[in-house]
């Protein structure tokens, strides 16, 4: 309120008592005054537990903090190279102490409301095939399935975590020698096919189980909470194979949940988020635990909301578009080094690179934003069509002036993610943009059963013309229809019909028919039979100075991405039968509000109508 023509105080409006009451330009305003936080329940800053550790776990502990795994773990930040406030920050090992205490949490509190409890024993024989590797070992609970493989889970982890095994395995694929020097790794068979299994698929979130696998190597050969560990390791990397009905899958989705739950906890706190899980409140941690495991509840909805959290998660903290190009960056210079500096023919994989801590997998990176955080394109590809997604990152990588970044989502679809560099002029920064759109079209187009209004391409369209339009935001606004809003397709017949359908099909007013009428007459004259997008559409275009205070909107665009000239059609339609030179006053003034380059003559007037053709 910025003019205030009289204020009352301490003002009463029935039994309630307000702060103030103004009045401004003849309307009556109250302003409320109210404590919604009034008294607050302290929540403790610390919670120190006690874990117990069964026979197993001890052991294997013990060995583990012998050869200066532990130590290491200590030291691992749990976000690796995500940066993080210091008071919040949490190391791998707090994150496994998390998961052993809520899992005790559970054994006793909510033993009984489980399928099966910790104390429910586990056969030799629920290995399979590879029984015969535990000879000796005595009695196996869940408890000790959980216990071991919350432990040896985490031990494989770089310092730098994920971002480290992402370059590890871009090294192993270009590089035959390094790739033998991870084959070398292991005598073990099973390791071998493991490892051939996640470089192919470039499975950079699994692929600390491997390094795992040879911390265990490196541990005392005939204790049997080694061997019990490196069974439980190759039972869960290849779960698939196991018998629906098997104990050690059951144990293996209560490991899933306590972990899901504990980083979930752990980084709720880091996330810009309005939310988060009381670890001190030991109550209602129980009654959450219990909705998420009791075999007795619908446990549909504590599933859901735990997916959820960590949907957020991924796309506030682990995936955020910035840090997803930031760590793809870190991790090529990471290859780089490697390439530079490392003689892996005289090396050990194990040695020199995975416990080494100044090797270049585990140095502390620097992050580096050379490119446009303020408009970044991405791109979510289903599973089934990875092979396109990993072509598409691969023009993309090779563009001038473009970051791009991908990462792959928990359910197997691929994230491309991707920025202009700043430091570059806006035409170059148009150019690259561009030519993102054209690469972007062309990988859609061979995406099985794709529609023609699938939002891919409206985001990859508003992504290029945020950089035609000198860096203004760009918003596309329903007229004719709310989905339809962007059309791709290949063929003068096929893009004239999307058109005569919207028409047919639409409540739209007549001047939005005008449009979009004005638009389909433009294209009966262009007898070419490429790949086209058109915008039957509002674009409206902001301020960059004030966002949300609009500076001009177009009535529709028609763009040519694989043409190399006039790739940009501008439509004016004005539904008036006065003033013919209307329209092409007006797109006149918003080409030249937005910087866009242009002829006099370049502006054609059709009837009352207007149209320009522009070429990037």
């Amino acid at each position: 309120m910025k003019v205030i023509d009289n204020i009352c105080k301490n003002c009463t409006l029935g039994s309630k008592k307000y702060a103030v009451v103004a009045v401004k330009k003849d309307v009556t305003y109250v302003l409320i005054s109210h404590d919604l936080l009034k008294t607050q329940k302290t929540r403790k800053q610390h919670l120190r537990v006690t874990v117990e550790l069964y026979d197993y776990a001890t052991e294997l502990y013990n060995e583990l903090s012998r050869i200066g795994i532990i130590e290491q773990l200590s030291n691992v930040p749990q976000l690796g190279a995500i940066r993080v406030e210091h008071k919040l920050e949490k190391s791998r090992y707090d994150y496994v102490i998390l998961q052993l205490y809520l899992h005790q949490l559970v054994q006793e509190n909510l033993g009984k409301n489980l399928k099966f409890t910790y104390g429910s024993g586990i056969g030799l024989h629920e290995f399979g095939a590879d029984e015969s590797k535990l000879e000796g070992i005595g009695a196996i609970s869940v408890a000790d399935i959980v216990q071991v493989l919350t432990l040896a889970y985490n031990i494989g982890h770089f310092y730098n975590t994920f971002v480290s095994s992402r370059a590890v395995i871009m090294m192993a694929n270009a590089n035959e020698t390094f790739r033998q020097l991870l084959y070398n790794g292991s005598t073990d068979e099973r390791f071998s096919q493991v490892l051939e299994t996640y470089l192919a698929d470039k499975n950079y979130l699994r692929f600390h189980l491997l390094n795992s696998l040879l911390v265990l190597d490196k541990c005392n050969p005939d204790l049997y909470s080694v061997k019990l560990a490196r069974e439980i390791l190759y039972a869960y990397i290849n779960e698939d194979a196991l018998e629906q009905n098997n104990k050690l899958k059951y144990a293996f989705s209560i490991f899933r949940s306590i972990r899901s739950v504990a980083y979930i906890a752990y980084d709720l706190q880091v996330a810009k988020v309005s939310f988060t899980i009381d670890l001190n409140d030991e109550k209602a941690m129980i009654l959450l635990l219990g909705e998420l495991l009791s075999q007795y509840n619908d446990r549909r909805s504590s599933t859901q909301l735990i997916q959820s959290i960590s949907k957020l998660l991924d796309d506030a903290v682990y995936n955020e578009n910035s840090n997803v190009l930031c760590h793809c960056g870190i991790a090529k210079r990471m290859v780089n080094v490697l390439k530079r500096d490392c003689d892996f023919e005289n090396e050990d994989y194990y040695a020199d690179y995975f416990l080494n801590g100044n090797s270049p997998l585990n140095e502390k990176q620097s992050l580096k934003t050379d490119y446009d955080k303020k408009q970044i394109l991405k791109l979510t590809f289903d599973k089934k069509d990875g092979a396109i997604a990993e072509r598409l990152f691969s023009d993309l990588e090779s563009l001038q002036n473009v970051r791009v970044g991908y990462y792959d989502r928990s359910n197997g679809d691929k994230t491309i993610v991707l920025a202009v560099k700043k430091s570059i002029t806006a035409e170059k920064k148009q150019k690259a943009a561009f030519k993102v759109l054209k690469a972007t079209v062309a990988a859609l187009r061979k995406v099985g059963s794709i529609k023609d209004y699938d939002k891919r391409y409206l985001l990859s369209t508003k992504f290029f013309l945020y950089y035609l339009f000198d860096e203004n935001p760009v918003n596309i606004k329903p007229t004719m229809n709310e989905e339809r809003c962007v059309l791709c397709t290949k063929g003068k017949s096929k893009r004239i019909k999307n058109l005569k359908n919207l028409l047919e099909t639409s409540h739209a007013g007549e001047d939005a028919k005008h449009e979009v009428e004005f638009m389909e007459s433009q294209l009966v004259q262009d007898y070419r039979n490429d790949t086209s997008i058109c915008v039957p559409a509002s674009i409206e275009v902001s301020k960059k100075e004030e966002p949300g205070k609009q500076l001009c909107e177009f009535d529709g665009i028609v763009i040519h991405p694989m043409r190399k000239s006039e790739q940009v059609v501008f439509l004016e339609a004005k539904n008036t039968a006065d003033r013919p030179g209307y329209g092409k006053k007006c797109l006149r003034r918003k080409l030249s509000k937005l910087k866009v380059s242009y002829k006099e003559e370049e502006i054609i007037v059709v009837d009352h109508d207007a149209v320009m053709k522009y070429s990037v």
